[in-house]
């Protein structure tokens, strides 16, 4: 079976899976490619598995420097702990998908017969009204709605994430079938609110899959809303769209888009006439959109509602806390008490997205500053200067009060790159303070490198053997280090060597002791001196025993 020509699509670089067609068990999913070319229905078992996110970690990263520690903590950002709400939007999202697709096999004659008329419809100037009879429509959709930072649309796209996008079909029970099927599409509402905008933002996002030019084609202003929602009833079906996501709807605005009946009987027409399912995705700020009349419209056919709110204080809490605090990468490794957990859950009220951006900030915090632990005072003063914006929402909901919640519309999110930049600043001071510190090491170790060098050579010309030599050069190093001249040290050294040889106490360079032997150390230096055919004086010289006097002649 071959469809519209589709091969010349420009591919944008997203990755296409090649369609493996699994026989189905259930009758209504057989003889399907569509359905038989998605992923396999998955238990509760295999949704936590492929969905949980749990950054790379090592206890070693701790010892890191600073710098390097202030990018782990970025890693807390793609912690994924799945919940039994997750669980249950994954299945939604099954059932969705594949109800759609029931009606819309491309091996069905009146499903090819409505794409085609569509088709002419549109070459002809004339829309559609109805898909007929003869086709009965299954799709089915959701709203989910809840307070912005409480994890719906990266929850959504994880399990979206489980379904390859693009999908190639070529041939279906050895036949010709040239279709590239779009599994899912997700929009986000335009800023300006409008149906139009919405309409708009559906085809570019296509051409963004695809490489098509759908959004030049039908931008104009001369196109209506009715004209635009036609191309998408024809597009859905031409590239096998399986599910339509619309995130941020609470931006939609009831008067920029003609009142709310007009929107009423667009979001109707979504889910019932255009033959895909549609899932809806706001904060309770859309609420006011979803009219009770809507929520009528669509409840013979629709799942049912998602109300998405802050985590229960309860073992849902518990193992999401005990699985973001194994992510510590401060010196000291403070251990989850109940007392902490309890003070997170107080300053974010179970909102996901403010708990583990106050997990990060009290660890930027302890970093930079050196403290190097976490401590509830520091989850408080964070929670303190950090959520003043978000403080009487997070009041509201501690009320568990519905008439205080409802008078705000919306959670502002904390604006986390603020607070990483502010502490990149001090952790930065304080890096380069480190490497200082490292610097005037190097320094110091380089110069007593080349003290023990002196100091071992002069030995070795007093013919000392070289281990002897070494072993007193390292002695007089340890004990001394800088804080003694190179003059002084070969004193000491010739000092040790004597005393090595007599089998005597090690002495110190005090003045009490300066003259210990010398007639033995003299003995030794002129020796030295006749090997090397010097004078004596000379020899005293060299090593600092006579001090020749510098300037004019008396």
């Amino acid at each position: 079976m071959l469809r519209e020509s589709q091969h010349h699509h420009k591919m944008t670089g997203n990755n296409i899976v090649k369609a493996v067609y699994t026989e189905q068990l259930l009758p209504e999913y057989q003889k399907n490619p569509l359905i038989e070319a998605l992923p396999p229905i998955l238990s509760e078992e295999q949704v936590i598995q492929y969905c949980s996110a749990f950054p790379s970690y090592e206890e070693k990263e701790r010892e890191l420097d600073s710098s390097y520690r202030f990018h782990c903590v970025q890693r807390l950002f793609q912690y994924f702990q799945p919940f039994e709400i997750h669980i249950d939007l994954e299945q939604r999202v099954s059932r969705s998908i594949r109800q759609g697709y029931v009606s819309r096999n491309p091996f069905d004659i009146s499903q090819v017969k409505w794409i085609h008329e569509s088709y002419r419809g549109l070459k002809e100037g004339y829309l559609l009204e109805e898909y007929g009879t003869s086709v009965k429509r299954t799709a089915t959709g959701f709203t989910m709605i809840g307070f912005s930072g409480i994890g719906k649309t990266s929850a959504l796209e994880k399990i979206l994430s489980l379904y390859p996008q693009l999908i190639q079909h070529n041939s279906y029970k050895e036949e010709v079938f040239h279709l590239l099927q779009i599994s899912w599409l997700k929009l986000d509402c335009p800023f300006d609110g409008s149906i139009k905008g919405l309409c708009i933002s559906f085809f570019s996002e296509i051409d963004n899959l695809l490489g098509t030019n759908y959004f030049s084609k039908y931008k104009s202003r001369g196109n209506t809303v009715d004209a635009l929602l036609q191309h998408m009833i024809h597009l859905a079906n031409f590239h096998a769209i399986g599910l339509l996501i619309i995130d941020e709807i609470q931006h939609l605005n009831l008067s920029k888009s003609g009142g709310s009946e007009k929107m009423l009987n667009f979001f109707v027409t979504l889910v019932n006439t255009i033959g895909i399912p549609v899932i809806m995705v706001g904060t309770n700020k859309a609420v006011s959109i979803l009219q009770s009349q809507f929520r009528q419209a669509r409840r013979g056919s629709g799942q049912g509602d998602i109300v998405w709110n802050q985590l229960p204080k309860d073992t849902t809490w518990d193992l999401f806390i005990e699985g973001m605090w194994d992510y510590q990468w401060t010196r000291t490794f403070t251990p989850l008490t109940e007392q902490i957990s309890n003070a997170i859950y107080e300053e974010s009220q179970g909102i996901i997205d403010i708990a583990i951006k106050l997990f990060m900030i009290v660890q930027l915090r302890a970093i930079s500053s050196g403290v190097e632990n976490i401590t509830l005072g520091a989850l408080k003063n964070v929670a303190k200067e950090n959520l003043k914006l978000v403080r009487p929402m997070l009041k509201a909901l501690k009320s568990g009060n519905p008439s205080e919640i409802a008078k705000y519309e919306d959670i502002q999110p904390i604006d986390i790159e603020e607070q990483v930049e502010r502490y990149r600043a001090s952790i930065d001071v304080h890096e380069k303070v480190r490497l200082q510190k490292k610097l005037q090491e190097s320094k110091r170790l380089a110069n007593q490198n080349s003290l023990l060098e002196e100091i071992t050579l002069f030995l070795l010309s007093l013919e000392t053997e070289a281990e002897k030599a070494n072993r007193i050069a390292n002695k007089i190093v340890k004990k001394y280090g800088e804080e003694i001249s190179i003059a002084e040290a070969k004193k000491e050294a010739v000092k040790l060597l004597w005393l090595k040889q007599n089998k005597a106490e090690v002495p110190s360079i005090s003045k009490e002791q300066s003259n210990v032997n010398k007639e033995s150390i003299l003995c030794s230096l002129a020796d030295v001196a006749r090997k090397k055919k010097i004078s004596v004086y000379e020899q005293l010289v060299q090593n600092g025993y006579i001090k020749v006097a510098i300037g004019p002649a008396q």
